[in-house]
C-alpha cells in the first residue's frame, strides 16, 4: 500500500467530522457521510465516480477499473500514482469522488 498517498488523503480529510477511515481488503478507504468515497488500494488511488461516469472516466489517462478478485466494481476506478503526484491533482480526484456521492 502507498503510505505517502494515504497520508496525503488523511491530510485532505483532516478535521472533518463526516469522514471515517476504514480498513478494506488490500488498503484503506475513506467514507464521507457513511458512503465510501475514496481510498488507497495496493496499487493506486481508489475513487468513487458513480456508475454513470465510470466508462467516461476509464477513457482518461492513468485510470483503470477497480477489481476485487475476478469482479469489477461498477462505481469505482483506480487512478495510477503517477496521476496524483501533485496535491492539486489529488484534491481534484477527491472532489470528483465526493461529487459522485450525490449521484
Amino acid at each position: 500500500m502507498d503510505a505517502p498517498l494515504l497520508d496525503r488523503l488523511r491530510a485532505l480529510f483532516s478535521g472533518r467530522t463526516d469522514v471515517v477511515e476504514k480498513r478494506m481488503v488490500g488498503g484503506r478507504a475513506f467514507a464521507v457521510g457513511g458512503r465510501m468515497c475514496c481510498g488507497v488500494t495496493g496499487d493506486g488511488l481508489m475513487v468513487r465516480v458513480g456508475r454513470a461516469q465510470r466508462d467516461a472516466t476509464l477513457a482518461e489517462p492513468h485510470v483503470r477499473p477497480l477489481r476485487m478478485g475476478e469482479r469489477t466494481v461498477a462505481a469505482f476506478v483506480v487512478v495510477d500514482p503517477d496521476a496524483v503526484t501533485g496535491d492539486d491533482d489529488l484534491a481534484a480526484w477527491v472532489r470528483r469522488a465526493e461529487d459522485s456521492l450525490h449521484d
